[in-house]
């Protein structure tokens, strides 16, 4: 396959020589002016505001900024992307090998270079820098050196008030804790310290030992209030490569995972496969084998939990704990398991089924007593109660993200209408009338996951403090923020059409700072007070040229009349009395982005809609949903929907206009290539053709057969292939290939494991035995995606304007189009490679 992509890199390797209209130079000058915002930090005790600048070329440049004045920088940070602010007036930024404290208000820098490591004490005022040498410094809150310690290896802190060390002295590894002036060493040895763990508690600090010559590890608890410290003798030194450590009850209990890695088997004579094999990837990714441990720290008792099950979760309860075989049930249907979950009485050594076959969404109580999981049939959530053994339904559909509150009554639900609260004793369930056909979501609970391979979580807010609240109008897309309180809705941030970007609160919800945007409208930071109807714009990032861009968002209806939105953005420079040409770029639902910033860059699909729109280009973003008819006739019809909604525009040129897709949006373009006469071109990008040989592949990026991303998941064909044959032939490319009207731009990464590249390949030669107008573009490195800013990302948004200049605009003094469309041309200055 390598020699045959390499051979068809006329398909296409150009040489530099051959570069006409457009020059990388031009369009790089021109993408490099502009910059984004992201990463925005607030210390509204001090009110002084950071944020990272994103450009095309570099993302690790930062400015500070004055909360109370508009554009006032107190500080550019240049190739420091990260920043911490103190207690006091101070910020220590780093990245790149530098780090730098700052006195904001007394406006005085020192900088420190061949930084490895860096962080804070915020309750302390005080930072750390661990040079590449590996020595540590400690300074105070007037960028006073406290203490040195040469030959630091690691470092654990709360980032509070507690800082621990393992340095090496001799041949002794040791661990200390440093307090200001002082190093008090509280473990040594000669064995290796794989691991030092502080967990929220901050009661214990945890080291794994490993044996020189076993290799076995073993625990070692030091307390963190009088320094002793407990090896863990009743557990003996296990064969693994990790451990996975986290604590019960606030520290009284601490759930421990050993954990091994099997490589996966490389078989140079015969790789057998067996049918029944539920776990392919393991082939791939090899496996892991875990062995699990209850060790109470009160009272000094350890349980080895039994093998009976592959897999135990911690669920904050000293006493019980989830269990469950992953693969069980698995069939390959669905992208992940479902879960047959039990619960394991460590003190009777019983096993309680209290789910079948529910989706990994498990969420838990912090007092261990509630577990409540999503039922995937039903798609209603199930609640257990621990203590009493009962189990009952939420009987509602579409509800998210289950929220307890700490009083353990009730359980919160975000939604696309509204939040829900389910009171447990009296089983009802009622919106909270906070956001009545609105998303809703709660941004300031608590949220912790509780097992990081499955995704449990778990998930509790506090009713006594008032709850933040973001709503989003789905109609609109607008968005404001409310808080509830004992019953009462106060709106925090009023209603605002743009993108809120980033929002930073502090604890009271008194003050906040947010980056906004829209299409039309580069980032802005404001500032504002809860309840205030202004809000203090204090940095903007200039782009004149945005301001002045126009966007209608068209309202149709497929021919099932499903309600769907389109966005048309307008071209710079809008003249009404002109005829603009059309490109239209397809997904799934597009309308919800209509006011995130139109950004000019080099991105990973090739595709930049800014880019077109000052190039004198429409773009059309048509929303697309999936139906019975199958994926691909289902995006067609959507596409003539959305094409039949802006016929009486007289500004556009309805005929040059141009298709475009990546991944999906490929697939969906080379289907309505083979299907549709209403498009001047094409360029799709890592795209499916042959959906019937893909549903009977495997997937080397999931690590699982492929056909669960047609039945169960993204391509929503909900049958499989054997019960309905022609649904699938009737939804793929490859099967109407010679129907193609118009020349089409095929790319793809030689390295894509998502879609391969042979399906780009397939697609081209289908073209080609058909002798039909094609340019196929494989790029040598790259995978699904192009990249951000990589050569193969410029390369490709350079080429596909040339190629809508081309076919759209009739700019034909583009040799390596004019290689394939003049069959008889001869082009002294552009060569393939052989």
């Amino acid at each position: 396959m390598k020699k045959i992509l390499t051979f068809l890199l006329f398909i296409l390797h150009i040489t530099g020589n051959c570069q006409t209209g457009i020059t990388d130079d031009t369009l790089q000058q021109w993408i490099s002016k502009f910059h984004t915002l992201n990463n925005l930090t607030y210390s509204p005790d001090t009110n002084f505001v950071a944020v990272r600048k994103i450009y095309s070329d570099n993302s690790d440049s930062a400015v500070v900024l004055d909360a109370h004045r508009q554009d006032h920088k107190l500080i550019n940070l240049l190739k420091m992307p990260n920043y911490i602010f103190l207690k006091n007036s101070s910020l220590l930024s780093y990245g790149n090998g530098i780090a730098q404290f700052s006195d904001l208000y007394e406006k005085k820098t020192v900088k420190y270079e061949n930084v490895r490591l860096t962080d804070i004490l915020f309750e302390l005022n005080q930072y750390f820098i661990i040079d590449k040498s590996g020595l540590l410094k400690l300074y105070g809150s007037e960028n006073n050196l406290l203490q040195s310690v040469p030959d630091t290896q690691t470092f654990a802190t709360d980032k509070k008030t507690l800082l621990f060390l393992y340095f090496k002295e001799g041949s002794s590894n040791k661990v200390a804790r440093l307090e200001g002036d002082k190093k008090l060493e509280l473990y040594s040895t000669h064995q290796e310290i794989k691991q030092m763990i502080l967990l929220p508690s901050g009661k214990d600090l945890i080291l794994s030992l490993s044996d020189p010559k076993t290799q076995k590890l073993q625990l070692v608890f030091i307390d963190t209030k009088d320094g002793k410290a407990k090896m863990l003798s009743d557990i003996e030194p296990q064969k693994a490569d990790f451990v996975e450590i986290s604590q019960v009850k606030n520290g009284k209990a601490y759930f421990i995972t050993f954990a091994s890695r099997r490589k996966a088997l490389k078989e140079n004579f015969l790789d057998i496969w067996y049918g029944k094999d539920n776990n392919l990837g393991a082939k791939q990714a090899g496996s892991m084998q875990y062995s699990f441990y209850l060790w109470n720290k009160v009272t000094n008792s350890k349980y080895h939990l039994p093998d009976t099950y592959a897999i135990y979760s911690n669920i904050d309860s000293e006493r019980y704990v989830l269990a469950f075989n992953p693969l069980e049930e698995f069939k390959n249907l669905t992208l992940h398991p479902f879960l047959n979950l039990n619960l394991y009485d460590i003190s009777k050594g019983t096993f309680t089924e209290i789910f079948h076959q529910v989706t990994k969404d498990i969420v838990h109580s912090s007092d261990g007593r509630y577990i409540i999981a999503l039922n995937p049939k039903d798609q209603k959530w199930n609640l257990y109660d621990v203590q009493t053994g009962g189990n009952l339904i939420v009987d509602k559909q579409a509800l998210q993200n289950p929220t307890f509150t700490t009083d353990f009554r009730t359980i919160l639900f975000e939604s696309s209408n509204d939040i829900w609260a389910f009171d447990i004793k009296s089983r009802t369930l009622s919106p909270i009338g906070i956001a009545s056909g609105q998303d809703a979501k709660i941004l300031n609970a608590e949220r912790k996951t509780t097992n990081p391979v499955f995704g449990f979580k778990m998930n509790m807010v506090d009713m006594k403090r008032p709850i933040l609240i973001k709503k989003v109008n789905t109609i609109s897309n607008s968005t404001d923020y409310s808080s509830f309180y004992k019953g009462k809705i106060k709106i925090i941030l009023p209603s605002t059409p743009n993108r809120i970007k980033e929002i930073k609160y502090d604890e009271d919800l008194k003050n906040f700072a947010t980056i906004e945007e829209n299409f039309n409208k580069a980032p802005r930071i404001f500032t504002a007070k809860a309840g205030s109807t202004t809000k203090k714009e204090i940095f903007t990032v200039q782009d004149k040229i945005a301001l002045t861009l126009k966007q209608e968002i068209v309202q149709y209806k497929n021919s099932l009349g499903t309600p769907l939105k389109g966005v048309l953005y307008y071209p710079a420079g809008y003249d009404p009395g002109k005829k603009y040409q059309l490109v239209v770029y397809i997904y799934q639902i597009k309308s919800t982005l209509a006011n995130f910033y139109s950004l000019p860059a080099n991105e990973p699909t090739g595709v930049n809609r800014r880019t077109l729109l000052e190039h004198g280009y429409f773009v059309y973003e048509p929303d697309i949903v999936f139906d019975g008819r199958g994926t691909g006739l289902a995006a067609l019809d959507c596409v003539d929907s959305a094409l039949d909604a802006i016929s009486t525009n007289t500004a556009i040129d309805k005929d040059k206009i141009g298709l475009t897709g990546h991944s999906l949006g490929g697939y969906e373009t080379n289907f309505i290539a083979t299907h549709s006469d209403r498009f001047a071109a094409f360029i799709t990008g890592a795209g499916y053709s042959d959906i019937t040989s893909r549903y009977f592949s495997y997937d080397y990026h999931e690590q699982k057969p492929n056909h669960t991303r047609f039945e169960t998941g993204q391509y929503e064909m909900n049958k499989p292939f054997s019960e309905d044959k022609e649904l699938y032939l009737k939804n793929s490319p490859i099967n109407y290939v010679e129907n193609v009207k118009a020349p089409i731009l095929i790319w793809n990464g030689v390295k894509d494991d998502i879609v391969p590249p042979e399906q780009a390949m397939e697609f081209f030669m289908g073209l080609k035995r058909n002798n039909l107008p094609a340019v196929a573009l494989f790029y040598q490195q790259r995978e699904h995606d192009l990249g951000w800013n990589t050569k193969e990302s410029k390369d490709m948004n350079r080429r596909s304007l040339e190629w809508w200049n081309y076919f759209l605009k009739s700019k034909t003094d583009t040799p390596w189009i004019s290689t394939e469309m003049k069959r008889d041309a001869n082009c002294d200055c552009c060569t393939t490679s052989p």
